[in-house]
């Protein structure tokens, strides 16, 4: 966002430019990019995980994806940690993506809760 940036860095600029939210087609790319590299089962459907990502930008996009190879990772630990025997690294499923954007957004929803309370309690 603009308002984010040094006024220096802007003063220096020859002009201004926009850099806008990515269509769901670039989104699936960016989640094929960001995969990239990671084991990651070979049917998801990229388009659909994109369409559940109204309002993400890349940098979102990036971000759930270092979230959601945990996953598999996080149930090698519990196995191990119960004294059972490590299973074998499973790949990246559409499930853990989907996994990530639902703990978004009920985190989102929760500190939207937290922030009516916050106000109905300063206007009560």
């Amino acid at each position: 966002m603009p308002s984010e940036l040094d006024e220096a860095i802007l003063r220096r600029l020859p002009q201004a430019f926009e850099i806008g939210m990515p269509n769901r087609k670039e989104k699936a790319e960016i989640f094929k990019v960001a995969l990239k590299g990671e084991r990651v089962e070979p049917d998801i459907d990229y388009d659909h995980v994109a369409r559940l990502c109204e309002g993400y930008t890349g940098y979102d996009i990036f971000e759930l994806c270092k979230k959601a190879v945990y996953f598999p990772i996080r149930e090698i630990l519990e196995e191990d940690g119960k004294g059972r025997p490590c299973p074998v690294h499973r790949p990246l499923s559409q499930l853990d993506l989907e996994k990530v954007l639902d703990w978004i957004w009920r985190k989102f929803l929760l500190r939207r809760r937290r922030r009516k309370l916050q106000q109905a309690s300063t206007v009560g």
